[in-house]
């Protein structure tokens, strides 16, 4: 590899050539930017260790003459005191070596920065999330090196000085705040970003990550997507929340500049506000994610904004911080009341500010992951995962026996229709026709286990205060069937739909990888059946097994159709069409 150090000091020429030339680097002393400019292409460097001060050119207008060389990537690596470590980051540099420095530590930035691949350092005593971790990252490009304890993390980060650090918290010998705080707090790694990634999701846990000095938080379990991005975020040097809109609201611009400097400097977007009815119509119009007003405004107080907000259907989920100089209990309860997420009590220093800005939006994040996902998962899928993440029981494996009722529901014809239908056509169709038919399911206390193509798979358990399963099963059934004539009335494609019903014992546990994915769901005999009398049900009705018919007594009006052949039933069986079922009498 090739390096060029540039200064008009022999002796650091000399200091960083020693380590480099026995390795087989060839390094090449030269005095002055314009040199460097005129040999570019002749020495085609890897790497260019800076001194502070250049003689012909400034720091910065050189290193962005490097960034527009054509050919391979040079890493620009300034030199210099403690003290010029903000000057490094100032021009965009790729490294800083402090001097006094020793052989290693030349060795050690010059690779960190000439690395093809970026490194993450994983730190888990977990060997199940380094098999599961590693090829994620690994597939993304990244280079890893492992931990299995804070203090290995520790030492690990100063000698590869990686790109970034993932941390879990409980680890042997030091935990990950612990871990957090080591490198943030050492100068030779505080500018590594580091990702706190841990089954402790509450806001206190989150709290305690961001003020440790963590850049993100992730709570486990993790799916592969979410790991990528934030990674992907943290290592170009742009957070999720650095594109993320804050809106600063005071009536002193002194503080208002103070609040809004250290934010911007953090890079989040920001816009600001003179009082609160300013900061409302702001707000209207530039939909931030976050809000930090002061207590006490003219025209419009901080607490008439947080009410304000919390009035409007368009803003009142955005989370407020207050700026407040008081610190009774009264007051905090007074603005906890109102509908604010947090307070700073003034005065306080910027990296509290930052810090409360960073877990409020983390947990903002982690709220609207959790509300999104919801609409992917089964509610049993979802109690089961809040379960595990609440008793850090990550990989351990649910599994019961039961009896439950069954329900499979199903379009007919719909796959030659839908050969004459565009993908869009196809999709918009199909999800037009389960915004009808899921909230049916729902109002009769049904779970939405999974969608088969165009079919509905749907679990009826026991539950307390509501009808037995197979009579809240059968009524969904038909009133779903009723709900069929509507949806058909003013459509051009009519669509007809068979439902089947079975009652039984059936296994429902966790079904999948114990790593990548796993599913809530219920497997068995019953479940296969209830499928088959799907398939044998007339267009338009409801078939269901004896067992469910004979749970719903005198209720059900049905008519019997004997010797119904199922695939993989030895022997016929006799299920029934329910033609209708009596209300319930009240006691």
């Amino acid at each position: 590899m090739n390096v060029v150090i540039v200064s008009d000091e022999p002796v650091l020429a000399e200091l960083a050539r020693r380590p480099l030339e026995p390795l087989g680097h060839a390094v090449v002393h030269l005095t002055s930017a314009a040199e460097l400019e005129a040999r570019l292409a002749e020495l085609a460097p890897r790497a260019a260790l800076f001194a502070r001060r250049l003689p012909d050119r400034s720091l910065a207008d050189t290193i962005a003459m490097l960034r527009r060389y054509e050919l391979e990537p040079i890493a620009a690596i300034v030199v210099g005191t403690a003290a010029d470590r903000g000057l490094a980051r100032a021009v965009a540099a790729d490294g800083f070596l402090q001097v006094p420095f020793s052989d290693a530590e030349v060795l050690e930035i010059v690779g960190a920065t000439t690395r093809a691949r970026r490194l993450v350092l994983l730190a888990d005593d977990s060997p199940m999330i380094h098999r599961y971790t590693v090829p994620i990252l690994e597939d993304e490009g990244f280079d890893v090196v492992s931990a299995h304890d804070g203090a290995e993390a520790i030492a690990l980060a100063r000698t590869h000085q990686p790109d970034l650090v993932i941390t879990d918290v409980e680890m042997p010998k030091l935990d990950g705040y612990a871990v957090c705080k080591a490198i943030k707090g050492d100068p030779a790694t505080a500018h590594v970003p580091v990702m706190i990634c841990s089954s402790l999701g509450e806001a206190a846990d989150l709290e305690r990550g961001f003020d440790a000095g963590a850049d993100d938080y992730l709570v486990k379990p993790v799916v592969p997507v979410e790991l990528s991005t934030r990674v992907r975020a943290l290592v170009q040097g742009s957070l999720p929340a650095s594109r993320e809109r804050v809106l600063v609201v005071d009536d002193s611009p002194a503080q208002r500049h103070y609040v809004a400097d250290c934010l911007a400097r953090q890079g989040f977007e920001v816009a600001t506000a003179e009082d609160g009815q300013q900061a409302l119509a702001k707000a209207q119009a530039w939909r931030p994610a976050l809000v930090v007003s002061d207590y006490e405004m003219p025209v419009m107080s901080g607490f008439e904004l947080v009410h304000a907000l919390r009035r409007d259907r368009e803003l009142r989920q955005i989370p407020v911080i207050m700026l407040t100089a008081r610190d009774s209990k009264r007051d905090m309860a007074q603005m906890r009341a109102a509908g604010a997420t947090g307070y700073l009590v003034k005065p306080f220093s910027q990296d509290k500010c930052v810090a409360m800005v960073e877990r409020t939006l983390a947990e903002r994040r982690l709220l609207a992951y959790k509300e999104a996902s919801a609409l992917f998962i089964s509610e049993g899928a979802r109690a089961a995962a809040e379960e595990r993440a609440s008793s850090g029981e990550m990989l351990a494996v649910r599994a019961d026996e039961r009896t439950l009722s069954v329900m499979f529901s199903d379009l007919v014809g719909f796959t030659p229709m839908s050969a004459t239908l565009t993908p869009y056509q196809l999709i918009a169709l199909l999800n037009d026709y389960f915004d009808v038919m899921c909230p049916v399911v729902k109002q009769h206390g049904g779970d939405i286990d999974k969608f088969i193509g165009d079919a509905i798979m749907a679990i009826f358990d026991e539950v307390r205060g509501l009808a037995p399963a197979p009579e809240r099963a059968v009524r969904a059934a038909l009133a779903m069937q009723r709900a069929m004539a509507d949806f058909n009335a003013n459509r051009t494609i009519k669509l007809a739909m068979r439902i089947g019903i079975n009652t039984g014992p059936v296994i429902r546990g966790d079904l999948g990888s114990r790593a990548f994915r796993r599913d809530y769901t219920v497997i068995g005999d019953t479940v296969n059946q209830a499928n088959r009398y799907e398939a044998k049900c007339p267009v338009g009705a409801v078939l269901v097994s004896r067992s469910t018919r004979d749970a719903l007594g005198t209720r059900a009006r049905a008519t019997e159709v004997p010797g119904l052949q199922l695939k993989g039933v030895g022997v016929p069986v006799t299920g029934f069409v329910i033609d209708g079922l009596a209300e319930e009498v009240a006691s």
